[in-house]
């Protein structure tokens, strides 16, 4: 992935992030290619993701107003801050597309280069996030960290508004690449906790106060009793945990495609085409398979049900069993009791009653 896992200093990230003032400096490249905008192709071209990046800020900065910059500069903001810049770079990518459209360049070509960066750009994005998801490496663990939820939640807000603005664009192939992505996120999401809430300074302060009426046994047992101690705060706070990550399979990003496709042509009021789509989602409900479109989630049971068969077989025998009834209610009701009961022994093909 070249150099997609290093930080990049001392870049604005905002240039794009606001509408444009001022006029902008055409690029004449009418006696050939302009060498900044080689530079920064054979930057993106060997993976040099940060000098790419830097090099697209200075001719931002500069007043260049180019669509071919966007690609670069844009995921130089995913390399360096992650998930944290989704809503900017977000934000920014919305618009260049609208208010800021009519400064960009160069006439003619505009078109073309932009679909052709963009579907870049949100293929790197992809492609990126895949890479770590895949090998749960440090930078996945960062993008796991809180403090990312709010942000991916902020930035996928935006994405049916851009779908939109994707899909009514000359060229719009660069659509399908953004659905794809928003599928990714998505997905990685939900691995991805919440932020604490800030701690009630009131309630902290109650928490560590001193007894008031040490003298007094049945007094201060009461007391004891209704503090919110800090223990108690902890163990009655839920589990930030929001579960495992569940990498995306090529029939789940497809249906996720198909879903954001949806939800664009409803917005834009052609009902037609959005009627296509739901006969084919309401179909695939109806038969849905969740080891066709989920099943990294079933490869470890299948996995440990393969090696385990000889093991697990005789007990299946044994289902009318009192034991396992009684261990199968235990189960539905309570699967933190469940786990940690005592193990029971088997006898003959059942289990033992």
């Amino acid at each position: 992935m070249g150099d997609a896992a290093l930080a990049i200093e001392a870049v604005d990230f905002s240039l794009l992030d606001a509408p444009f003032t001022g006029t902008p400096v055409p690029i004449d490249e009418a006696e050939g290619p302009d060498p900044r905008m080689e530079a920064i192709t054979g930057l993106v071209a060997k993976g040099s993701y940060a000098e790419a990046a830097r090099a697209a800020e200075a001719l931002l900065r500069g007043g260049v107003r180019d669509v071919r910059l966007l690609g670069p500069y844009l995921f130089g903001h995913f390399v360096s801050d992650g998930m944290k810049a989704l809503p900017v770079l977000f934000r920014s990518l919305s618009l260049s597309l609208t208010e800021n459209w009519d400064h960009f360049g160069p006439a003619g070509k505009k078109p073309i280069f932009l679909d052709t960066g963009l579907r870049w750009l949100l293929k790197m994005m992809s492609k990126t996030l895949e890479h770590h998801t895949r090998l749960k490496d440090a930078q996945w663990q960062a993008w796991n960290a809180a403090g990312n939820r709010e942000p991916m939640e902020e930035a996928l807000r935006m994405g049916d508004p851009l779908i939109a603005t994707l899909s009514a664009l000359p060229k719009n192939a660069s659509a399908d690449a953004f659905r794809t992505l928003l599928g990714n996120l998505r997905s990685h999401a939900q691995g991805v906790p919440y932020l604490p809430p800030p701690e009630d300074p009131q309630a902290q302060a109650l928490a560590l106060a001193p007894d008031e009426d040490d003298d007094d046994e049945d007094a201060g047992d009461d007391e004891e009793e209704a503090r919110p101690t800090r223990a108690r705060r902890a163990a009655a706070a839920p589990d930030a945990d929001a579960g495992p990550t569940v990498p995306m399979s090529p029939a789940l990003a497809q249906l996720v495609r198909k879903l954001s496709a949806f939800e664009a042509l409803v917005a834009r009021e052609d009902f037609v085409k959005a009627s296509v789509i739901a006969v084919d989602v309401l179909a695939t409900v109806e038969r849905f398979d969740p080891r066709v479109y989920l099943p990294m989630l079933f490869s470890g049971f299948f996995n440990g049900l393969s090696q385990h068969a000889d093991a697990i077989e005789p007990m299946l025998h044994g289902t009318e069993s009192l034991g396992f009834r009684a261990l199968d209610q235990l189960y539905r009701v309570d699967l933190d009791a469940f786990l940690v009961a005592p193990q029971r022994q088997p006898r003959g093909s059942g289990y033992e009653e």
